[in-house]
């Protein structure tokens, strides 16, 4: 009778254990709201060196609207001119079927540009809940062209 019941514990704790050790655990909602952008450096539209500069930026997915993101971009121009500084942003869910859920965006600069002196922007648009990645990259040659998957962003959209 002793080592009936004694089995019995055994075999109650064991199963314990197993559900607690065995079992995955579930999703976390948690992610990282803000993922920086890869810097990238440009000769700017036509090769032209006055037009050259520094894009730099971040992806927020913010928890509080599920399904948003927002790319927000720093170009630092070298030089002082009038440049057509546009922006592309391309992206990826990785949820999305068929495509839904990727595409390219276009975040457009003031035209006058000084020296040292940065131009921002930003862009929202909806994304698909679930696993994301993006490109950003200037109007011109950059080093984004040079090597894509180094420039490439991966992040959780909520």
């Amino acid at each position: 009778m002793i080592k009936r019941a004694l089995t019995r514990s055994a075999v109650v704790a064991g199963a314990a254990i197993a559900s607690t050790v065995c079992i995955p655990a579930p999703a976390h909602a948690h992610h990282v709201e803000f993922t920086p952008l890869p810097v990238a450096y440009s000769l700017g539209e036509n090769f032209s060196v006055p037009c050259s500069g520094q894009l730099t930026g971040a992806v927020h997915t913010p928890h509080d609207r599920p399904g948003q993101v927002t790319v927000s971009v720093s170009w630092l121009p070298f030089f002082t001119g009038q440049c057509h500084n546009a922006i592309f942003v391309n992206y990826w869910s990785a949820v999305g079927e068929n495509g839904q859920g990727s595409g390219s965006r276009l975040i457009l600069l003031p035209f006058a540009s000084r020296a040292f002196a940065p131009l921002t922007g930003e862009i929202t648009f909806p994304m698909t809940s679930g696993g994301g990645s993006m490109t950003v990259a200037p109007n011109a040659v950059s080093t984004t062209y040079l090597d894509p998957l180094a420039n490439t962003v991966r992040f959780t959209v909520a």
